[in-house]
């Protein structure tokens, strides 16, 4: 994970250059291991779900204001992606069902209840199969049994940046809890990365490309407002992330 955190990034704005010659484009990523899980209220589970191990998320700036886009993807090692069989486990039941859940291994957020709805399989959160024997081929999966990567995650790239795959989010006074779910988590990420003393965001091993929060904390444009979030630096967790800012749609003129 925190090769393809180091490696997504340029991939992105390389890309983004070519097809939005006219836009001022930006994506960065950092890499952040311990994730954040997730405890079910009223569901017996003998495991905690983690919320995943990579979060994506983009911004563009439209006439009626700015967009929000995300996806979270959980990591699997896969003989065969395009026919992974899985159980029935409490990843897949998080995926698929959405039952309520609290937060656990989150910092100041354990304990937190959310409730995401509706109660069934999104876009927002797919499966990242890792070819067992080349790793460098990767595929997303929607929820399914048996999983079928047969999506190259270049493609859902390319999905979730054109806003036809993943799931939109509020940052401003968010309505429901998968926007709030992923304020959580950026929040959790920026505290992780902005005040941990033992190699905090200057890091050159945690951070790839632009700074991972560059357009959600810029100076002028903190679209992210960290003082509603009690930041414990090495306690606060979170999760992998790429950032990717479509800049502003009307410069294509």
């Amino acid at each position: 994970m925190a090769k393809l955190v180091e490696v997504l990034p340029s991939y992105i704005a390389n890309a983004l250059a070519q097809v939005l010659p006219k836009r001022k484009v930006s994506a960065g990523g950092a890499f952040i291991h311990q994730k954040p899980l997730a405890h079910f209220v009223d569901k017996p589970s003998k495991h905690d779900p983690e919320l995943g191990d990579l979060l994506i998320v983009c911004r563009e700036k439209r006439s009626s204001g700015l967009v929000y886009n995300s996806m979270l993807l959980q990591a699997k090692i896969s003989a065969n992606p395009f026919c992974e069989r899985i159980p029935k486990d409490h990843q897949y039941i998080l995926y698929s069902e959405w039952p309520e859940f609290e937060y656990k291994r989150a910092g100041s957020l354990n304990g937190k209840k959310r409730s995401i709805l509706p109660k069934t399989i999104t876009q927002g959160a797919q499966y990242l199969l890792i070819k067992k024997n080349n790793p460098r081929e990767l595929f997303t999966a929607t929820v399914d049994r048996p999983l079928n990567g047969s999506r190259l995650l270049a493609v859902t790239l390319s999905s979730i940046l054109s806003y036809d795959d993943g799931h939109t989010f509020q940052i401003t006074r968010p309505r429901d809890d998968w926007s709030q779910m992923i304020l959580d988590l950026l929040r959790l990420s920026a505290s992780s990365l902005f005040n941990r003393r033992r190699g905090g965001y200057r890091d050159a091993r945690r951070w790839s490309g632009d700074k991972a929060f560059n357009f959600l904390l810029s100076s002028g444009a903190q679209d992210l407002d960290l003082s509603q979030h009690n930041m414990k630096g090495d306690d606060a967790g979170g999760i992998s992330i790429v950032c990717v800012d479509l800049g502003d749609a009307s410069a294509e003129g």
